[in-house]
This record gives structure tokens, sequence and C-alpha cells, in this order.
């Protein structure tokens, strides 16, 4: 006989399912917390404002491709920061006003549907912005919108080295020195362990080949300590490579290379010696070429326009360099730059570097601009890097990516590919007038285009005023070969 035994099944007592529901809360708490749905929709949001900043950033470059210039509607695209305008779906053709759509915003219909759908908005109602950016002319797409603290940009303006420092001063990784020093128009910090410093040296201990003078490098050209030509490129024979020559002449005092190359073949070779006239009519493929090839120093290569600018930016800081024997008074030493002396081009140089009006018919008191030496911080004297004849420069660029204005340094407006300080003097104010050269474009289309600098006799071919250590010409393609340009070399 089955029996039933009473008492022995039980149920959940309250406390019990009360601490059940508790344990139950605190597991959804903790995974809520892990979850975090709020964060996740941040993320998603992200997700999808990289995704659309970068949609309109690939489509503006495509248009600037096409068309050589970015794409431009209602208030247009300028170094000012403007909100894309949300026409997505509004095509070009509608009646709408653009003034009435995109008061004060940039309408980028003109992309719709060739090279976007529609005009991304971000996914939270807000809006994407645009600028051109005015260090390197290039356009800078970004999410003013992003959430969670995030930066979504694509080529948002660089910081400047100064601004670098001063955000790690402020983040306390630097401090700075107890008297802030200015070298070569840098700011001199120490880290807080007190063991570096950004600092370009005065001097520099590297040693150089023959004809060559050693150049102290430059943090903000990303330049080490490098040797350069003294002179400007001259040809030599090899059997003999102390003395320059002086045929065949282009009729400008400079060597026809094009009539007879500077090559072994012809028993000759580049050389950086005060005699003799520089090499003139060659290309600048021809002067990379005999730089690496054709020099009586192996190693070497045809100067950058970081160099140039390390080399440049060395001479302004230095009073010696300066007519009123002080930085900022009376102008730079300009070189050769007028049509005198029968308009011979190539004066050949002295050796004695206390000579530098040597072949100018100039002197202190008659012409002092025309003095073709300069100083450098560490003491060693540069030929004719300002005057005589332009200068070949290793790096090329495209029309579009040309810095835009000029010809004065003060009117360039946009930099393009390069930055204030690829190009031009460290004082805002300092033009022509004190002897800086000028900027000369060219074209603002097709390309490749060359970089020359320096300036030459009667530059601008009109007058002398284009001449300067600054001097920059954009205004040749690779191929081009004249009388008046030459080059020199640089080993590293």
């Amino acid at each position: 006989m089955n029996k039933t035994h009473k008492g022995t099944r039980k149920g959940f007592t309250l406390l019990e399912i009360l601490l059940v529901i508790a344990a139950i809360g605190i597991l959804a708490a903790i995974v809520l917390v892990a979850i975090n749905p709020n964060r996740q929709i941040a993320q998603a949001r992200n997700a999808q404002r990289r995704s659309d900043v970068n949609t309109i950033y690939k489509a503006l470059e495509q248009y600037l491709i096409d068309n050589q210039s970015y794409a431009v509607g209602g208030t247009g695209i300028n170094t000012d920061v403007k909100n894309v305008c949300k026409t997505g779906n509004k095509t070009i053709t509608d009646t709408l006003s653009p003034t009435t759509l995109c008061d004060g915003k940039v309408d980028l219909r003109v992309l719709v549907p060739n090279y976007i759908a529609a005009i991304p908005t971000d996914p939270a109602g807000g809006e994407y912005t645009v600028r051109i950016n005015s260090d390197n002319n290039r356009i800078s797409v970004s999410s003013p919108d992003a959430q969670l603290n995030q930066s979504i940009a694509i080529n948002p303006k660089p910081p400047t080295p100064e601004e670098l420092i001063q955000a790690q001063i402020t983040a306390g990784t630097l401090i700075p020195t107890g008297t802030q020093q200015l070298v070569l128009n840098r700011l001199v910090y120490k880290n807080n362990a007190g063991t570096q410093t950004y600092i370009d040296k005065a001097t520099t201990t590297k040693t150089c080949p023959a004809g060559y003078i050693p150049v102290p490098g430059n943090s903000m050209y990303g330049t080490s300590d490098f040797c350069v030509m003294k002179y400007e490129a001259k040809a030599v024979q090899i059997n003999a490579p102390t003395v320059g020559l002086t045929t065949p002449n282009t009729g400008y005092g400079s060597i026809n290379n094009s009539s007879t190359p500077t090559t072994s073949a012809n028993g000759r070779a580049i050389a950086s010696v005060a005699s003799g006239f520089p090499i003139a009519q060659i290309v600048q493929s021809t002067a990379l070429d005999y730089c690496a090839n054709q020099n009586t120093v192996l190693g070497a290569s045809l100067i950058s326009n970081a160099e140039w600018m390390t080399i440049a930016r060395n001479i302004e800081a230095q009073a010696s360099n300066w007519i009123g024997g002080a930085v900022g008074s009376g102008g730079i030493y300009r070189g050769h730059s007028d049509t005198g002396i029968d308009s011979v081009l190539g004066q050949q140089a002295s050796t004695d570097d206390n000579d530098g009006y040597f072949g100018t018919g100039n002197d202190i008191n008659n012409g002092p601009n025309q003095k073709r030496t300069h100083t450098l911080s560490n003491g060693e004297v540069i030929w004719d890097l300002s005057g005589n004849q332009w200068e070949w420069i290793s790096d090329t660029i495209m029309g579009v990516n040309k810095p835009i204005g000029g010809p004065e340094f003060t009117s360039i407006t946009g930099y393009g590919q390069l930055s204030y300080d690829l190009t031009r003097p460290s004082n805002t104010n300092w033009t022509s007038t004190q002897n800086m050269g000028q900027y000369l474009a060219g074209s603002l289309t097709g390309g490749p285009f060359t970089i020359l600098r320096g300036g030459r006799w009667a530059s601008g071919y009109s007058n002398e005023s284009s001449s300067g250590i600054f001097s920059l010409n954009f205004n040749f393609p690779e191929y081009g070969a004249i009388s008046t340009v030459g080059f020199r070399c640089v080993t590293r």
C-alpha cells in the first residue's frame, strides 16, 4: 500500500524570491553597464560619421582631379570652417534657391549624382564641415558632432612645430628653459628630464668633401647636418678637377651643357670650384644624374627644397648677411642680380671669401646689394645662392598643388602641397624690399613643374627684384633647359 508523506514538499519563501529578484536585477544592471547601449549607439553613429566624411572627401578629390578645382556652391569653400548644406536629395536643377537652402553654408549638389549619390548628413541630424587648409591648399572634411570625445576628420590642418611643443608644455612633458631663447627662429625648450632640447645647432662637426661646406641641420625641415657645394656646379676636366672650364659658352658666361655634355665620355665631370663658369642649358633630370653619377664626389644628390630652406633660414638669422649689420636692417645681400658686367651671367668666383663683390663691379659703397657671399651660423661661406643664375631643386609639383598668389611673398594666399616654412622667410613682412626675392607661380594647370630657387641676374627678365635667397620659381616644366638655370649638389 502506497503511503503519502505529508510535509516533505517545500515552496519558495518570500525572502528567497526577493533575493533571486535582487540578484537578477544586479545581473541585469551589470549587463546593461557592460553593454552600455548609449555608448553603443554613439559608436555606431561615429562609424557612420567616419564613412560619411570619407565619402564626401573622396567625391571632392575626384571632382578636383576632373575639374582642376574643388566643387563650389552656395557660399563656396574657403579657409573658413563651413557647414555642408543638407541638400542630399536635392539635384542641381531643383528650383529651390541655393540661398534659401544653404544660407551661410556650402552647397555640394554639383557632386550629385556623378561623384556621390546624395550628400550625407550626420546620423543625429547635424552637419559636416569643409574647409581649405591655407597651409597646403587641400580640402579638409570633419564631423563636429562626433561623440565620445572622438575627432573625426580627414586632412585636418596639421599643427605647427610650435603648437606641438606648446601642447607638450601644457601636458607637462616639456618645460621651457629659464629664458626662451630664439635660435634660427626656433624657441629652445627642454623636456622635464632636462636631457633633450628643441634647438637647431649653430655649428656642426660634419666633415665634407673638397669644395663642399657643412650646413647645420634644422628640425623644422627634418634635415640633419649635410654638406652643400660652396659654388654653383662647374664643369672640369677629369684630369684637372680643380680648374673650372669656360667653354662652350652659352653667350651669358655659363657652360652650354647641351652643346658639350659634362660627362666622362667627354673627359669631363662636375665639381664645386671657384674658377670657371657655372653649368647651364641643363634639364632637371640631367642635373639629378650629374650629382649622382658625373660628380667628383661620390654619394651626392641634387639639393632638395627642404635643404635649400635650411640654408636660407640659417642665412637670414645671421646679422653679417644684412646690409644694415643687424637682422632685418637694410635687406639681405642679394648677389649678382643686375645686367651689368656686359650682361655676363656666370662671373667666376674668388677663392677669397672676404671678396664677395668679386666680378660684380660693385663694392660696399657702390651697389651693396650685389655681394655674392653669405655666411652660415657655423662661419662657413657659400657663393651665389642668390642671383647669378636660377638653380634646380630635386622636388617637382603639379600645377594645382602650387602656392597661389605672388609675386611678393606677402601676396601668397595658399600654399598648395607646400607650407609657409617651405616657401618664404620667417618674418611675415619681409618681401623683395628686404631682398628676399619673389614667388613666380606660372601656370596653375598641368605639370609636373620643377622648383627653381635663388633668382638670377636681371631676374624677372625686366628687373632684379625677384632675386634673393628665398626666390621661388615654378614656371618651368621638367624638360626646360635655358642659359640662366644651373644647380648644386649635396651630400648627406
